[in-house]
């Protein structure tokens, strides 16, 4: 099963002591992280022309990864949250630390309907340096379940499905991705919880595919074509 992966990492993660504020809204890393769903693969995905879909938004860096499930986010009342980390800043670090989130199109959501489509927008308008270009390792990293609890038990029968995952910064337009099942929760990775080897275009299982940018969805290729995997 592969569940959060994060109990080492996180201790390590709390005792680092390091001036931190999280949520600050300046500078060229702090952009947002932006997720739709859709019940069906568009014909096209851009970021630009997708503003109806259910949107997950947030331009916090976690302390901490997180799971978020679709049906307790969309389907309930509550357009905006915080999921506090605060507790994890070892002293003599202080400040607030989690992750703030925002929801749009809640109106849209259905409980019954298929989300299998993903697009995952991660981008920096003006990278000052190469590593800050689309291709490279984010500064967060989504990993997508079919079961609750970033589970990959399927929800309705006795196996384990496969998951998936975008780690790197995205084309403007964003990064597209259909899974073969309904996507019931997804894992927003703290920073460098998974920056080794390629990062992941919806990559399956952690291995790395090809760019699939939103401009090309019309195509519909994904395949493999390198490696990354998670940390032991």
């Amino acid at each position: 099963m592969h569940l959060l992966r994060t109990a080492s990492r996180a201790v390590t993660t709390s005792l680092l002591s390091l001036p931190l504020h999280v949520n600050a809204q300046s500078g060229s890393y702090n952009q947002n992280l932006t997720l739709r769903f859709f019940q069906n693969s568009p014909d096209s995905c851009d970021y630009s022309a997708t503003t109806r879909a259910l949107t997950f938004t947030t331009s916090s860096i976690p302390l901490l990864s997180h799971c978020f499930d679709v049906d307790a986010l969309f389907g309930g009342n509550a357009t905006q949250g915080f999921v506090n980390q605060t507790r994890n800043i070892a002293p003599p670090s202080t400040g607030e630390a989690g992750i703030y989130w925002q929801l749009e199109n809640l109106d849209t959501y259905d409980s019954q309907a298929n989300y299998s489509s993903v697009l995952y927008r991660q981008h920096i308008t003006s990278p000052i340096n190469d590593d800050q270009k689309p291709g490279k390792f984010a500064q967060r990293g989504v990993t997508l379940y079919a079961g609750k609890g970033c589970s990959d038990l399927d929800p309705s029968a006795d196996r384990i499905l496969d998951w998936y995952g975008f780690n790197c910064w995205s084309e403007d337009k964003g990064d597209c991705g259909t899974t073969p099942w309904n996507i019931g929760s997804f894992n927003m990775h703290a920073p460098g919880d998974d920056a080794e080897g390629t990062c992941w275009v919806f990559a399956k299982n952690g291995n790395g595919a090809r760019r699939f940018s939103s401009s090309q969805a019309m195509m519909g290729a994904v395949i493999a074509a390198s490696l990354a995997i998670w940390l032991a």
